[in-house]
């Protein structure tokens, strides 16, 4: 009939819902949800190595905020963890190691973008970049000649 809609099409389905007298249990399908939502920061990381090699070594604007954002967007990943794990929580399981992943793989785009700092001379890795906190040697001995 037109217009009629069937109510027990419209009922949410129950979680842990019995199948006969057998009870399904979604345990294995929240932790293997929680192994995607870990290693989704990893699938950037291509991406990011690709933005990074587009934009180039020289210290310009768009390389500048290829960088930053490469460098700032896992740092606020590691802060939302929570959230991104919390439809996954139950006391059946445990999180940590794909929570621990989830880190690592924030980690390891921080770590790119810190590379591409590095390649474009942004951090102060050699001696020469400290030389204003360094005082100058004294000689002990001068002489009129030079050898």
């Amino acid at each position: 009939m037109i217009g009629y809609v069937d109510p027990r099409i419209m009922e949410k389905p129950d979680k842990n819902k019995s199948v006969g007298d057998k009870k399904i249990d979604t345990s294995a399908i929240q932790v293997a949800k929680a192994w995607e939502a870990a290693m989704a920061p990893a699938k950037s990381i291509p991406m990011n190595l690709m933005m990074m090699y587009m934009s180039g070594n020289g210290v310009q604007i768009f390389s500048m905020m290829v960088v930053f954002m490469t460098v700032i967007n896992p740092l606020k990943g590691i802060t939302t963890i929570n959230t991104v794990f919390a439809p996954y929580r139950n006391p059946n399981h445990t999180l940590l190691p794909q929570m621990a992943l989830f880190i690592a793989c924030q980690l390891g785009v921080v770590a790119v973008g810190l590379y591409k700092c590095w390649s474009m001379g942004l951090l102060p890795t050699e001696s020469s970049d400290w030389l204003a906190w360094h005082k100058a040697l004294e000689s002990l001995e001068f002489t009129a000649f030079r050898a």
